[in-house]
C-alpha cells in the first residue's frame, strides 16, 4: 500500500525534529561518567553531622552532600572513602587521595605537607555537661572536673597544655577514640564533662541522647580551639586547588551551599 506524499512530508519532518531535539538534549546533558576525570575523596570517619554511615551502610552527613555537588560543579566523578582524621592528613598527603574533607585547619605544620582551599566553614570548640552545671572556663574546669576529649584532637592537646603546669590534673583528662565515645564518658559517669568540635557538640543536644546536657559556657576558638576549617590536597594538585576554590565560590553564589547547610544545621556555619 502506498502512503500519500502528502502524508509522507509531515511524518519526515516530525521525524526530523524528534532528531534535532535528542540531538541537543544529549548535547546539553553532561558527559558519560567514562569521559570525565576520576577523583578520590575522603571524609572522616563517623563524625554525624558532616559524615558518618547509615543503617545501610552509606556515608551520608554534610561533606557527602556538599562534596557531591562540588564534584558536579567540577564536572568529574569522585569517590568517596572514610578514615580517622589523622589519617585523613596522612593519606591525603601521600597522594592516596586527590581531596580531604577532614575538618582540617590550617596549621603551620599541616602547610609543609598539605594544599589548603579557601575556607568552606568555621570552627570552634565547646564544653558540655549535665545540665544546671556552673558556668566554668576550661582551665577552672580541668582543676575541678574530668573532662573527656578525642584522643589526639585539637581539644585534647588544650587540656594537656593546661596539665603541664600541674601534672596532677593529668588524671582530669579522660582521653577517648571518638565522639560515641565522648558523648558515653559522660552518660556512664567516666567524666564530668566533655569538651568537642561546637558543631558536633549542637548535634549531640539537639540527639536523643543529648537529653539532659547543655553547653557549658560559650564557644572557645583561641589557642587552636577554632578557626578557618578548608578541604585539602596533596602537595602540587595547585590546579586542582584552584578549580575547588572557584567550585566553592559558586557554590556559595548560587545557593547550593546554603541550602546543604539548612538541612543540617539551624545556622549559617560558613
Amino acid at each position: 500500500m502506498r502512503i500519500p506524499a502528502a502524508r509522507v512530508y509531515p511524518i519526515i519532518a516530525v521525524l526530523f525534529a524528534g532528531l534535532a531535539l535528542a540531538q541537543t538534549v544529549r548535547a546539553d546533558a553532561p558527559p558519560p561518567a567514562a569521559s570525565r576525570p576520576f577523583l578520590r575523596v575522603v571524609v572522616i570517619d563517623h563524625s554525624p553531622p558532616f559524615s558518618d554511615r547509615n543503617a545501610d551502610g552509606l556515608l551520608v552527613g554534610f561533606n557527602i552532600d556538599f562534596g557531591r555537588e562540588l564534584c558536579r560543579s567540577l564536572g568529574v566523578v569522585c569517590s568517596f572513602d572514610a578514615a580517622p582524621f589523622k589519617q585523613i592528613i596522612d593519606d591525603v598527603a601521600a597522594g592516596r587521595y586527590d581531596i580531604g574533607f577532614g575538618n582540617v585547619l590550617r596549621t603551620p605544620d599541616r602547610e609543609q605537607r598539605l594544599l589548603f582551599s579557601i575556607p568552606y566553614w568555621r570552627s570552634s570548640s565547646s564544653l558540655v555537661g549535665r545540665r544546671g552545671m556552673p558556668e566554668l572556663s576550661l582551665e577552672e574546669a580541668i582543676r575541678s572536673r574530668r573532662i573527656a576529649a578525642i584522643r589526639g584532637s585539637r581539644q585534647h592537646a588544650a587540656l594537656l597544655r593546661l596539665a603541664e603546669a600541674d601534672p596532677a590534673l593529668h588524671a582530669n583528662v579522660i582521653s577517648v577514640s571518638t565522639l560515641e565515645d565522648l558523648w558515653e564518658a559522660m552518660r556512664d559517669g567516666q567524666s564530668d564533662m566533655a569538651i568537642g568540635p561546637t558543631l558536633n557538640v549542637v548535634h549531640f543536644l539537639l540527639s536523643d541522647s543529648g537529653d539532659g546536657f547543655e553547653t557549658i559556657g560559650t564557644p572557645l576558638s583561641e589557642d587552636g580551639l577554632g578557626g578557618t576549617v578548608h578541604i585539602v590536597f596533596p602537595p602540587g594538585r595547585n590546579e586542582l586547588k584552584a578549580s575547588v576554590d572557584r567550585a566553592l565560590t559558586a557554590l556559595r553564589n548560587d545557593g547550593t551551599y546554603q541550602r546543604i547547610n539548612r538541612i543540617y544545621f539551624p545556622f549559617d556555619i560558613y
